[in-house]
Order: C-alpha cells, then structure tokens, then sequence
C-alpha cells in the first residue's frame, strides 16, 4: 500500500521554481534564514541590509515585482518579520502572495500573462492546493 505522504515546504518550493524555470520566468528563491553555526551553537548573523522575512520567491514580470510566500497547506503562519515585508512590498507597488502549490501559482501567473490591471487579483476558494 501506498503511504500518503505530505510534501514538504521546499519540496512545493522546488516544483514552483522548476515549472518557473521551463516557462522561462525571470524569478529568484531567496532563502534568508543564516547558517547555524555548529562551533558557537548558534545562527549566524544575517548580511548587514539583508532584511528578515523576505518572500521565499521572487519575480518581475512585465514590469511587476511579485512575492510568493510559499507555506504548507493547513499548516502555516505569517512571521512578524514577513507581515512587515508583505506590507512594504505592497506598499511599493508590487504584489504579495501566500501559495501552497504550484497550481495556485500558475493560477497567479496565467492572471498576470492576461490582465493589465492586477489590483483586484485574490486566489479563488475553490482552488486548492494540490
């Protein structure tokens, strides 16, 4: 029998960034959490200006800067850090958003191919995560 298995956040992240990658996205994964340092017992510091928070993808899409935090279904939770991040992202004209499968990113990115004006954009409840 075979065992159902959750994926994992970066196992979500990994098919996101393949499929971002064939459809020839300009895009980046950022990962700001620092080394833990085994010697001291401790994380590093992070790169001087380097903010906490950052989303865990990035792209700019015909002239949009878009955020995707991505998160386990059923099982997540902003950090005070990434609230902070969201709201200066939206703040400054880009777009923000919390995905917990590659279906709801291409959802996102097959919006943005088609409309001009993306300020009213909001995932529909009906698509869920795959």
């Amino acid at each position: 029998m075979k065992e159902n298995k959750k994926k994992l956040e970066k196992d979500i992240q990994r098919e996101i960034c393949g499929w971002l990658f064939k459809k020839e996205f300009f895009f980046w994964r950022s990962n700001n959490v620092p080394v833990f340092d085994k010697g001291r017992m401790q994380f590093r510091a992070l790169p001087k200006y380097t903010p906490r928070g950052l989303p865990d993808i990035m792209i700019i899409f015909k002239g949009k800067f878009i955020a995707l935090e991505v998160k386990v279904p059923d099982f997540w939770k902003y950090t005070d850090d990434q609230k902070l991040i969201k709201s200066k992202i939206v703040d400054n004209g880009g777009s923000y958003h919390l995905v917990t499968s590659l279906n709801q990113t291409q959802y996102i990115m097959d919006f943005y191919s088609t409309h001009e004006d993306i300020s009213h954009f909001s995932l529909p409840e009906t698509l869920d995560a795959i």
